[in-house]
């Protein structure tokens, strides 16, 4: 029994390898809504706190079409680490900011062009804060009113996503 093979026309395989294209691609790319690349193939230490920071900006209001045009970015801040942290503990000024923190500071670290930062630390309990113009930002709490914490504990490396959000509408 012989085998016959469909001999495509040069067009029509090139219409076919378009559409698996398009197909295979994120629909409505144009860079909104996509997540930067997340950093972990970085990290070198092994006890401590590694993480990305991102700047969310634009409208995320879900949409049927696309049409969403928010944009993630990967950002270069200076991160400020301080003892597990409570709001009793800040000097608010809008919300998300605050002018004063008043938690021992352990370290001063910055996050790279790719948004990547990480930090060697003892076991323990510490939040993050991030220096925008003046100001430090930090904006989600954990189920015991921690800002912005990490948790380390021995031989263990913690991720801490950094989301900086106050230009984004959801």
């Amino acid at each position: 029994m012989k085998t016959k093979f469909i001999q495509l026309s040069t067009p029509i395989f090139f219409l076919i390898s378009v559409l698996v294209g398009f197909a295979c691609s994120d629909l409505g790319s144009n860079n909104s809504n996509f997540r930067p690349r997340d950093n972990f193939y970085k990290v070198t230490i092994e006890q401590g706190v590694w993480g990305n920071v991102w700047f969310w900006e634009g409208d995320f209001m879900p949409t049927t079409d696309n049409s969403s045009n928010g944009r993630i970015t990967a950002v270069e801040r200076e991160i400020y680490v301080h003892e597990a942290t409570v709001d009793s503990m800040l000097v608010p000024q809008n919300g998300v900011f605050y002018t004063e923190i008043n938690s021992k500071l352990i370290a001063t670290i910055y996050s790279d062009e790719d948004g990547f930062f990480q930090i060697t630390l003892e076991p323990g309990k510490y939040s993050f804060f991030v220096k925008e113009n003046s100001k430090f930002y930090a904006n989600s709490w954990d189920s015991e009113g921690h800002v912005l914490s990490a948790k380390v504990t021995n031989s263990k490396v913690t991720k801490r996503q950094i989301d900086i959000t106050y230009k984004a509408t959801y």
